[in-house]
């Protein structure tokens, strides 16, 4: 996959911008808060119509303004268009998509683009919220699978639903065997995200590791008529679904140490590395092409070996690379690479090569 074009309108501090990618490898250099991560971000948005920074879609668009788009061109000429609108009575948004031209729905607007992002930030899927987590999971396999994406849809909204039976059979309204039909729904989704998920970590514990012996272990919420009749009484009281993959996680490990407990934050820094890169092969395996790697601002980060490692992975792919500190081992390393300046949301060819 390659991105030749990027247009963005009143997206985050970009009031215009028109960028065209000259290069497998661009280097974006600027001090902070001046638009670097902004740009990662709408190439993000740009292929699957989300941030990855924000749950609030409003917060993306340039304030002041009352509406936001990106476009964009791909190396075989395939266009993409994402652009939303405020509506002002809610302050909610209404967004559409767009595939050469044509109008899309959201959901069926993903695998055009592909891309994995590696931020210093997300050190935190190893200490942080299994929610976290999750959310990773379902952001990298929804990109590339459209029937995970709609099992996922699906499967939320039987959760949606059956929390609110749970509601009204806990308040007297509704009756226990109300629940049967989402109880079997939440069964056959959930085994499907739960089959995918597994077949996804399989994949990424199978691979050839290039930073450490790390795995990581997948941790599915079973879901089955036993355990649903198991928990009832529980759900009813709670109102709420107790099991299930929308209750998964995984954990890092280095070896037998649980990263989470006891890994140092360079030996978590490292582990979330090598997740992200192993899912480059992932995608290249599904997809049978190569995503576009987004790294924003990670190399102060890692040690000289894992920079190296890193810069010779980069090189197998599109990517986009954001950094503060333009210094020798980069200069030498992406010497060939088109190196450019981010002031203030503008891109300009001021760089020290």
């Amino acid at each position: 996959m390659f991105l030749k074009q990027i247009k963005l309108t009143n997206f985050r501090n970009y009031k215009k911008l028109d960028f065209n990618f000259k290069t497998p490898i661009t280097i974006l250099k600027g001090d902070n808060a001046q638009g670097k991560t902004n740009f990662l971000e709408s190439i993000y948005f740009l292929a699957s119509s989300k941030s990855n920074r924000s749950t609030q879609d409003q917060e993306l668009i340039l304030e002041g303004e009352d509406f936001l788009r990106v476009e964009g061109v791909l190396k075989d000429g395939t266009t993409l268009e994402v652009a939303m609108q405020l509506n002002q009575s809610d302050l909610g948004v209404k967004k559409r998509v767009k595939v050469n031209g044509i109008p899309r729905r959201v959901f069926d607007y993903s695998s055009n683009l592909v891309v994995i992002e590696f931020s210093p930030e997300d050190i935190n899927l190893v200490k942080g919220s299994p929610s976290l987590r999750r959310s990773h999971i379902d952001q990298v396999l929804s990109q590339i699978d459209r029937s995970y994406k709609k099992a996922l849809s699906n499967y939320e909204g039987v959760v949606i639903n059956k929390n609110r039976l749970l509601k009204r059979i806990q308040e007297g309204f509704s009756k226990i065997d109300e629940l049967l039909f989402w109880t079997d729904q939440q069964i056959l989704l959930g085994n499907i995200l739960i089959e995918k998920r597994r077949s996804f970590f399989e994949f990424l514990n199978s691979s050839e590791r290039k930073f450490g012996d790390f795995r990581f272990e997948y941790k599915p919420n079973l879901v089955s008529l036993e355990r649903l009749k198991e928990y009832q009484q529980k759900e009813i009281f709670a109102a709420s679904s107790l099991i299930g993959p929308h209750r998964d996680d995984f954990t890092f490990f280095l070896e037998e140490k649980d990263l989470s407990k006891f890994g140092s934050r360079g030996e978590q820094r490292t582990a979330v590395l090598d997740l992200k890169l192993t899912q480059l092969n992932y995608v290249e395996q599904v997809l049978k092409d190569r995503p576009v790697l987004l790294l924003d601002d990670i190399f102060s980060e890692l040690d000289d070996s894992h920079r190296k490692h890193v810069a010779d992975l980069s090189k197998l792919q599109q990517t986009i690379i954001t950094t503060v500190e333009w210094d020798n081992y980069l200069k030498k390393t992406f010497g060939m690479a088109n190196v450019l300046t981010v002031e203030n949301g503008q891109i300009t060819l001021k760089a020290d090569k």
